[in-house]
């Protein structure tokens, strides 16, 4: 053999391609199915889910009376949900991107420090949940909207913490020496000079922190139940029967469920283009 012949790189058999193409397809009914049958029986009535012998693909008679139910009824899960989401995005945000700044430029407390507030992460929420019970029924802060604020801050600060901080890691730091050689100080030259270049990390990281506590449930069902009814707890109410809302109703059920899933694709498709421009960051620019 030459060496001038060209070198030519063996392609993949039909056969293997095929495979591939079904494991995907696969995998996407498989996902996609549940989703597909929540949003056909949003819009069936009561009537046809409930007397309906055979399961049927598509609705007989288009109806949107399991939205008018779920948003009467789900109002103020909605309305809790909200106020608990965008709650927690804001004091996550205010006291995971100031500490995120500290480890990124003056590594506050060394490398222990840092990986001692990524631990909250991975401890499971459900060993804090009898002493977070107990605290807030000392404090009255049980069945508040503060109360799942505070408490789904705990697990998201720590994830706050660590994105921003690679966020930080790659803006330039002459960035902030040239505000110093101004001078600026570290807050100054923070706010005016690296918060605008970490936009769209600030923006995709409250968009995931949001997506987070909206589906938060298990702080949700333990530490509320009158006052405060999260949207998590909303959908399987209806489906257990509970005194304020509606009895084996499939279709507010399943219409919640649309509502929960278009908030969180609106969201995703939102922070898609910060993420693309955050991968973006990159190098100080200057002549030779």
């Amino acid at each position: 053999m030459s060496g001038d012949e060209p070198v030519t790189q063996a392609r993949p058999s039909n056969w293997r391609r095929s495979g591939a193409y079904l494991i995907v397809l696969l995998g996407a009914v498989w996902t996609l199915a549940p989703l597909y049958w929540m949003f056909i029986t949003a819009f069936k009535s009561w009537e046809e889910v409930v007397g309906s012998e055979t399961p049927t693909l598509l609705p007989n008679a288009w109806s949107l009376s399991g939205f008018e139910q779920a948003l009467g009824y789900g109002a103020q899960g909605i309305a809790d949900s909200a106020i608990v989401a965008l709650g927690t995005a804001v004091l996550s945000l205010v006291l995971g991107v100031p500490a995120a700044y500290s480890f990124s430029r003056f590594r506050t407390g060394g490398r222990n420090l840092a990986f001692a507030v990524l631990m909250v992460r991975f401890m499971p929420p459900v060993a804090f949940t009898a002493a977070v019970y107990l605290i807030a029924v000392r404090l009255g802060l049980l069945d508040t909207h503060a109360l799942l604020i505070l408490v789904n801050s705990l697990f998201n600060v720590p994830f706050v913490v660590w994105i921003m901080k690679g966020f930080f890691d790659e803006i330039p730091y002459a960035i902030e020496e040239a505000a110093y050689v101004d001078g600026a100080g570290w807050l100054r030259a923070m706010r005016d000079h690296v918060l605008p270049l970490a936009k769209p990390g600030l923006v995709a990281v409250g968009c995931f922190v949001t997506i987070f506590a909206w589906n938060e449930l298990l702080f949700a069902t333990i530490l509320t139940g009158r006052h405060v009814i999260p949207f998590t707890r909303v959908v399987p109410g209806l489906q257990m029967g509970r005194k304020y809302l509606l009895l084996n109703n499939w279709p507010a059920a399943c219409a919640l469920g649309v509502l929960n899933v278009v908030v969180v694709i609106l969201i995703s498709f939102y922070i898609q283009r910060y993420l693309v421009r955050a991968m973006t960051y990159g190098a100080v620019w200057g002549g030779d």
